[in-house]
């Protein structure tokens, strides 16, 4: 967790800004450029009862460094860049749409740590539609799978697979499909 200014003793500004210093740099000293942690929102809400829920401040996953807490620790990063438009919709049995849910992958890459490795963060979806027939529900929620290095220890490439999974449903009967990003 980072260390806040509420969070200091009250010391003189010239102590204060030594001990600011001490302690960016013990926190730099415990980086591993070649372990991969997931840093962001494990799990959320993109679609509850037909209503976007989704705040892209928030609701997000990255793969960064071991010892890193937040992205813009690191640097050169690339992006925001977008998949091609994916959806998932459901019909009932005489072909009429009941719901529609259309997204597209994005995310942030090729972030480094002083020239070492390449890392991922901001991953999430955007939407494109968010569509439920009158009786219908539709609920989507966003989860990050486990970090991975794609690369090795001494050129680490962080990734993290991005998971959406549909829910509908209506008075009978609930169906939930999943599309994976790798």
């Amino acid at each position: 967790q980072a260390l806040t200014a509420c969070c200091l003793p009250k010391l003189p500004p010239v102590v204060m800004r030594g001990l600011s210093a001490l302690f960016l740099a013990s926190a730099r000293a415990q980086i591993d450029p070649a372990t991969v942690v997931e840093i962001g929102k494990e799990i959320y809400q993109a679609i509850k009862d037909n209503q976007p829920v989704i705040d892209t401040a928030v609701d997000w996953a990255g793969a960064v460094p071991k010892g890193v807490t937040n992205w813009t620790q690191l640097e050169n990063w690339k992006g925001p860049v977008q998949s091609d438009s994916y959806y998932i919709e459901f019909k009932n049995g005489i072909g009429m749409k009941l719901t529609k849910f259309a997204w597209r992958f994005v995310w942030k890459y090729g972030g480094d740590m002083n020239g070492v490795g390449k890392y991922v963060t901001q991953a999430g979806v955007d939407i494109d539609t968010a569509y439920a027939y009158l009786s219908e529900h539709l609920n989507v929620e966003v989860q990050s799978l486990k970090p991975v290095n794609y690369g090795t220890s001494a050129a680490p490439v962080g990734g993290v697979d991005i998971q959406v999974s549909v829910s509908s449903h209506g008075l009978f009967e609930k169906t939930t499909k999943v599309c994976t990003m790798t």
